[in-house]
């Protein structure tokens, strides 16, 4: 089972948290480096004074994208001050009892080993009913790419771009073996995973990625197949979900600019032109 992580959000911030908004610093203004100059990565943070709500109950269904129900699946239900942990009965079925108010409180579904990790925000009644939540399967480990001192990491429709020296820092205590450090990718089904991915952002490619929470820098290029055959010269902006409580580089539960991006002179790829990706974290792009 994944730890939680228990971390407040406690760092200035920097953007306020908007449904639709855009960081105001790309990944590639704080990890871009000079040349001969190490790369400097500072997370402009995201953390906001909330209240907390006074959840007590949290019930889901949980099924893969064909519809088949989900057994054994790990879950958290956490806000920025405090996580409870669950685990998908034979059904699917997954109920979190929560004995604590939690601020900015979100449903994480997926363990980030077999299933990509997605957060939910959640409502502030005391008892809530999420439905049939869309679990997204993740490439097995073998089918894994492993991340080279520099260049290019390609799985499935995303290819990561490495400078030559960057920094790849996992986390240690989720991916403890270097098996379980390879880069992996799935598409999300954006239209079955309205809870993730908000009708309000306007997303209309997403993904789910591993090994999560894992930092680059400086921040990495990204390629998208462009699956919805978008025009050449489309630009495109390019976000991360904050799967982390402390709201470094995304809020907690929604999601932050990181990168612009256009469609390739072939129409074959979707490609970074500014900013990158500082953090592995569920993806999404939209049209500008």
């Amino acid at each position: 089972m994944r730890p939680a992580n228990l971390a407040i959000g406690c760092v200035l911030c920097l953007t306020a948290l908007a449904g639709c908004s855009s960081s105001s610093q790309l990944a590639s203004d704080a990890g871009s480096s000079s040349a001969g100059a190490a790369a400097v990565c500072t997370p402009p943070g995201y953390h906001v004074a909330a209240d907390a709500s006074p959840i007590e109950l949290v019930d889901a269904l949980l099924v893969d994208p064909n519809g088949d129900t989900v057994p054994n699946l790990n879950v958290q239900v956490c806000g920025i001050n405090q996580c409870y942990t669950g685990t998908t009965n034979g059904a699917g079925r997954i109920a979190v009892e929560v004995d604590e108010p939690l601020v900015l409180p979100a449903f994480k579904y997926g363990d980030g080993y077999d299933f990509a990790e997605l957060a939910a925000p959640l409502g502030t009644e005391a008892q809530q009913d999420l439905g049939t939540i869309v679990a997204v399967p993740l490439p097995s480990y073998a089918e894994g790419a492993a991340f080279p001192a520099s260049g290019s990491v390609t799985n499935g429709d995303l290819t990561l771009r490495l400078e030559a020296g960057t920094s790849v820092a996992y986390d240690a205590l989720t991916y403890s073996s270097p098996a379980e450090r390879v880069f992996r990718s799935a598409p999300a089904p954006l239209a079955d995973s309205p809870s993730a991915f908000p009708a309000s952002f306007g997303f209309e490619l997403g993904y789910g990625v591993a090994p999560i929470l894992t930092t680059l820098c400086p921040a990495a290029g990204l390629s998208v197949k462009n699956t919805l055959a978008w025009d050449p010269g489309t630009e495109v902006e390019v976000f991360v979900q904050g799967l982390a409580t402390d709201e470094e580089w995304a809020p907690y539960g929604s999601w932050a600019k990181v990168a612009d991006a256009s469609v390739s002179s072939d129409g074959r790829s979707i490609d970074t032109t500014s900013g990158g990706i500082p953090i592995l974290s569920s993806l999404a792009l939209r049209r500008k």
